[in-house]
């Protein structure tokens, strides 16, 4: 199964840049025996995948990182399920400088999304962006690379990506129906008349762990970009419900066990998982 938007670099960042690196010692008690006996465990069962040497040699020579991961495995289940789904992502998350690859997780995301025709599809992949960064900010997070505003600002940016490419893929399905004909079909969004603002911490960009989004759909009838003699009402009321489907609705891909799984990026699982590893970090 596909777990990673991006492919693992060929090129990992600089070692002053590199995620493992940046983290910090908590100033706490270590992490149960048990919990770093849990992560030993599974880099044992995982010894023949291609990435558990490098991996289990990056946690060895960064103390700080294996005990973040020791902590996600002692109380952080949510977090610890996404570290043992895909060592390969683990690793090419913890060999990144974590600005630049969430960067290139959104821009993944997008490329991938202008080449899958089908909803289910893009609903998979934005529940794999969402997965990718939702650990790579928990790590960031809770290994004291980023501040607080960096993260309510990541948790945004990632929101917004998953808004923005459910419409465009929804809008893009509504020129293939024939109902609506944009000037550039590779950016049907443009010239829609169809827009979707974000309201309270979503709009700020301010958005936290335990956020909710809110947003507002409206539609220009002048505006829209329709075929003549489509009404405007029908289109764009079917697209919204299906907006919401898109971001709501729980797959097999899904990791969330509640809330709409692409927005925002960590939600209350992680909400949950930060917060008790920030209780770990001053107990």
């Amino acid at each position: 199964m596909e777990h990673s938007i991006t492919p693992a670099a060929n090129h990992p960042a600089q070692a002053e840049q590199r995620l493992a690196g940046r983290i910090t010692p908590a100033p706490a008690l270590p992490a149960d025996p048990a919990a770093q006996a849990r992560v030993k465990d599974w880099l044992a069962t995982i010894a023949d995948q291609p990435a558990a040497a490098a991996l289990v040699q990056i946690l060895a020579d960064h103390p700080a990182a294996n005990e973040l991961i020791a902590g996600f495995a002692e109380g952080a289940p949510y977090l610890w399920d996404l570290v043992r789904a895909a060592p390969a992502r683990l690793l090419a998350l913890l060999q990144s400088d974590p600005d630049s690859r969430l960067e290139v997780i959104l821009a993944g995301a997008a490329a991938a999304a202008a080449a899958t025709p089908d909803e289910a599809g893009i609903m998979a992949l934005l529940r794999r962006m969402k997965a990718e960064a939702a650990l790579l900010i928990a790590l960031a997070d809770a290994g004291g690379v980023w501040p607080v505003m960096r993260v309510t600002a990541a948790l945004t940016r990632l929101a917004d990506s998953a808004v923005g490419l459910a419409v465009r893929h929804l809008l893009r399905e509504a020129v293939s129906a024939g109902a609506i004909k944009p000037a550039d079909p590779s950016r049907p969004e443009q010239g829609s008349g169809y827009f979707v603002l974000a309201m309270g911490k979503m709009g700020a960009g301010e958005l936290n762990y335990s956020s909710d989004i809110d947003i507002i759909v409206f539609f220009d009838p002048a505006a829209a970009a329709l075929v003549p003699g489509v009404e405007p009402g029908g289109v764009f009321v079917r697209l919204t419900r299906q907006l919401v489907k898109m971001l709501q609705e729980r797959t097999a891909q899904a990791l969330a066990r509640r809330s709409p799984p692409p927005i925002p990026s960590v939600v209350d699982e992680a909400s949950s998982d930060c917060s008790a590893a920030r209780r770990r970090s001053i107990r």
